[in-house]
């Protein structure tokens, strides 16, 4: 059975997408090569202005080369169908497949991507763009044996019930799931990406990946966001709890873009506000709008960037203090005893391509001063899951040993 004949083979994305580039750089060249018929008339008219005409052909044949060596690179990795299991994904069960490479790949070369995708268009005319929203994903490893063609990889994700299935979203654009594979190949840099269908129901992945695969991949994820918790949250184990602080200055990725976009707009209403008093009417409407608007998402940048928690758990009581700039905003106390009374949430994410980034808090519902029910921040920004959930751990952990300190155990 040859490559092409795999039954419910996928091909990827980039099966035909040089094709394209290829086609539009050529069509891009054919007016300028006519053009260029007329270069030598041009000269002899002291015409220079022809030479502009030029950056068609230029440009044309830069986007033609593109797609020449997109097509040399596909050609290299070869087609790499991906075959389902089960043959539609299982949304509240599990999704996974196998991708069949005529090349020779490391154990540990590569990752595999999965994601819910909602892609729709807003806006119409020249105004009208296509917008991209990770609406779930996660991350792998594939195992990786050898294949009736070469080397296969094998992935399986569990996918939480409730996600959208592939089709149409039920208020505009399109739901897609997409497995993207990343790494190196044979020493050259490889990504490719394929639309797998997706349907709610509880059917298994029927490969046999190990259980040995699975727990190591499961032991170096919890390794990398132990180590990430490390470097994002200063921690310190006391002799009477732990201290942790959400120093100020970091998730810049996050606050700098805040305060630069809010700047643009908040300066566009700005610039409103004169045109109205120049006599344009229809601008109050938009100004306040515009103003409002592009300060109050530069203000919470500025919050973002200047914000620092600090939490001290002592025995059974938590302390926290927050601080702006270094100026203290308050402190507060109340009673923790039990892991039970902790709560972790995502307050924010972020998104590059299909890869949606979470951010975390980890609360505690506390008996505060007066004997008022509350709920405390204890730390805050917490980039990813799994970084957030070590954090936790060690809260539990330190409440756990002051636990059993009293008894004496």
């Amino acid at each position: 059975m040859s490559k092409l004949e795999i039954p419910n083979a996928i091909s990827s994305n980039e099966k035909s997408s040089y094709w394209f580039l290829i086609g539009f750089g050529l069509l891009f060249m054919l007016p300028g090569i006519l053009f260029v018929l007329e270069v030598a008339s041009a000269i002899r008219k002291e015409d220079y202005g022809i030479f502009a005409v030029l950056l068609f052909p230029a440009v044309g044949f830069g986007i033609a080369f593109a797609g020449w060596k997109m097509r040399q690179k596909f050609l290299f990795f070869g087609p790499t169908p991906l075959v389902p299991s089960p043959i539609d994904g299982q949304i509240g069960g599990q999704l996974g497949g196998s991708i069949h490479f005529t090349k020779t790949v490391q154990q540990s070369a590569l990752q595999v991507h999965l994601a819910c995708v909602h892609t729709y268009t807003s806006g119409s005319g020249d105004n009208k763009s296509t917008h991209h929203s990770t609406l779930w994903d996660n991350d792998s490893k594939p195992f990786i044996k050898p294949g009736p063609h070469g080397t296969e990889l094998q992935f399986c994700f569990d996918v939480p019930a409730g996600e959208r299935p592939t089709g149409r979203h039920p208020r505009k654009g399109k739901i897609s799931w997409q497995v993207t594979v990343e790494g190196q190949v044979d020493g050259q840099p490889f990504k490719r990406s394929w639309n797998v269908p997706a349907t709610p129901g509880t059917s298994s992945c029927a490969l046999k990946i190990p259980s040995a695969h699975k727990e190591k991949i499961h032991q170096e994820k919890r390794q990398a966001a132990e180590a990430s918790a490390e470097i994002q949250i200063q921690s310190e184990i006391t002799a009477d709890g732990i201290d942790l602080v959400s120093e100020q200055g970091r998730n810049k990725t996050m606050s700098i873009p805040f305060m630069l976009f809010g700047l643009i707009f908040g300066g566009v209403g700005i610039g409103l506000f004169v045109g109205a008093f120049n006599g344009e009417m229809m601008l109050w409407l938009m100004a306040p709008i515009f103003t409002a608007v592009g300060f109050g998402i530069f203000g919470l940048g500025l919050f973002l960037a200047g914000r620092k928690l600090e939490c001290k758990v002592i025995d059974d009581t938590v302390h926290v203090r927050r601080s702006f700039f270094g100026r203290i905003i308050y402190t507060r106390q109340g009673k923790l005893t039990s892991a039970n009374q902790l709560e972790l949430k995502e307050t924010m994410s972020s998104q590059s391509g299909n890869k949606r980034t979470e951010y975390f808090a980890l609360y505690a519902h506390v008996m505060g001063e007066n004997k008022i029910r509350q709920k405390l921040k204890l730390v805050e920004g917490i980039e990813g899951k799994m970084a957030a959930e070590a954090i936790q751990r060690k809260i539990e952990e330190a409440l756990n040993s002051g636990l059993n300190d009293e008894l004496g155990l």
